[in-house]
């Protein structure tokens, strides 16, 4: 060895007991197995990679004849770890990569970045007649770019063993003459192939992530592949998976931003559905609800709208489910309370046909709680039914608060109804106050991740709360009772709507 990189004693191979090592003898630059520099003694395998300076050596071992003959006459680690990649023609291959990277990094769309690729390969690599990226996940790839010399049609094919086994290994296969070479098995796929000599080297981006390969194929006779192109090749894999990884990244921020834009566009939709002019109450009481959002869009509802007699017609609700799918449930049931209501005979009729006309169609299985009153501003008189909502609360002009017993119902989407269930009448009388609720404002658990606020929480932070504050201001006071209680991140969708008999 002539390298000033080899010592005169560098490094030995032993064998001992049927097994191989290699041991460093104290050498000034060092021995690498597999892209890491060893210290004394170490086992060596055929599948091994020893380096020496500018010299890289395989370990053959003459197999026994119910072996299976060797596949791959050459391989190179083909991680970041593995500097030995350029040890010999550092500069060439710096250039090569360079150039690539600039140009791959011009465009971040994948698949016109990876034909970029191949006219670069193709030329770089004269020997080869086609080439191809495959990229997925796991064993689950497609071909993303491929690139031949002579007219084609269809995908090409490959050998899926040759593929795994750069994949999982994580090491670059050359094959230097396929069908010269006695000790590569040439099997059904590749005879198919008419190989004569390949390449294939995996793509291997951050935290050792399995990207996919580049695989080039030599189809002529007498141009054949080198030890040199494999370490080329897998230099430039290097630079290829962090370009792949980059124009990945880019591509979901731009479909997060893109569903940020989306989802903020159906808050302020949905936000539109539900009503804020209080005043269709009538001159002797006082509407105000509010929605408190735990997620960008929400499953919670309320409503109201006066009836061809005069009277209004009020309810609140919460949907099964989260964010989109229960927005979206969200705004059927309000569209078709709005047609079914003022046809309605009472507070559970309208829970009845509201809840037949869901359950007839309801693709998603989604249901929705529900609490409806029919309340007339002219004496006071409300009538309540209830779709397995909870019970609403009353505070009277003295300030005691009661929960309203009513009988559940059913919850509204999940089956056909034959009749409608029971509703409760009440006399509001001057000073009353209902509240109306949905879970999130007594399921909402303390620090410790077990007490729950209950509602008889929000019994005693409404009796609390000042007789003479407005009802927008109770509403504010109820919420800032539950976050107090559950500080932190909100944990479900806060909805209250309260009514007052002045």
């Amino acid at each position: 060895m002539e390298s000033l990189a080899v010592s005169r004693q560098h490094a030995r191979v032993l064998h001992e007991a049927n097994a191989y090592f290699v041991e460093d003898l104290g050498s000034a630059n060092g021995t690498y197995l597999n892209g890491y520099r060893i210290g004394g003694k170490v086992p060596l395998g055929e599948r091994d990679v020893l380096q020496i300076g500018p010299y890289e050596f395989h370990l053959y071992i003459e197999p026994a004849e119910s072996d299976p003959p060797q596949i791959i006459r050459a391989q190179v680690g083909a991680m970041p770890s593995n500097h030995t990649l350029f040890a010999q023609n550092p500069a060439t291959k710096l250039e090569r990569m360079l150039q690539i990277a600039q140009d791959l990094g011009r465009n971040l769309d994948i698949d016109p970045m990876l034909q970029r690729l191949l006219d670069h390969l193709m030329g770089l690599f004269p020997q080869a007649d086609r080439g191809m990226v495959l990229l997925g996940e796991g064993d689950h790839l497609q071909i993303r770019a491929q690139r031949t010399r002579q007219p084609a049609s269809g995908d090409f094919g490959y050998s899926r063993t040759i593929v795994q086994k750069a994949l999982k290994e994580g090491v670059g296969l050359l094959s230097e003459d396929v069908r010269g070479d006695r000790n590569l098995p040439l099997s059904a796929t590749m005879v198919s192939l008419n190989l004569r000599s390949f390449l294939c080297v995996p793509l291997i981006g951050w935290e050792g992530q399995r990207l996919g390969v580049i695989q080039l194929d030599s189809l002529r006779q007498g141009n054949l592949f080198k030890p040199d192109d494999l370490e080329m090749l897998a230099a430039i894999s290097l630079q290829v998976a962090v370009v792949l990884q980059n124009a990945a990244y880019h591509a979901q921020r731009i479909r997060e931003e893109r569903l940020r834009q989306e989802v903020l566009l159906a808050r302020e939709i949905q936000a539109r559905f539900l009503p804020e002019d209080f005043s269709l109450v009538g001159p002797q009481s006082e509407l105000y609800a509010r929605c408190l959002p735990a997620r960008e869009v929400s499953g919670d509802l309320y409503d109201f709208f006066r009836l061809p007699d005069g009277r209004l017609l009020f309810f609140l609700g919460d949907v099964s489910g989260k964010s989109m799918p229960a927005a979206l449930f969200m705004i059927a049931v309000r569209t078709l309370a709005r047609h079914l209501g003022p046809t309605a005979t009472g507070a559970a009729d309208f829970l009845w046909r509201l809840n037949n006309a869901l359950a007839a169609d309801n693709p998603t299985h989604l249901y929705v709680t529900l609490l409806c009153g029919i309340y007339d501003d002219r004496d006071g008189s409300v009538r309540l039914a209830r779709g397995g909502h909870p019970n609403p609360l009353l505070r009277s002009a003295q300030g005691t608060v009661k929960t309203l017993e009513m009988r559940p119902g059913f919850m509204l989407g999940a089956t056909i109804l034959p009749q409608p269930g029971s509703e409760t009448v009440y006399q509001l009388a001057s000073g009353d106050l209902l509240v109306l609720f949905t879970d999130g404002c007594y399921e909402a658990l303390a620090p410790d991740g077990k007490t729950a606020f209950g509602v008889a929480g929000l019994s005693q932070a409404l009796q609390a709360a000042p007789g003479t504050a407005s009802l927008e201001q109770l509403s504010e006071a109820l919420a800032q009772a539950v976050q107090a209680f559950a500080p932190g991140e909100q944990q479900d969708d806060m909805t209250l709507l309260l009514l007052r008999r002045r």
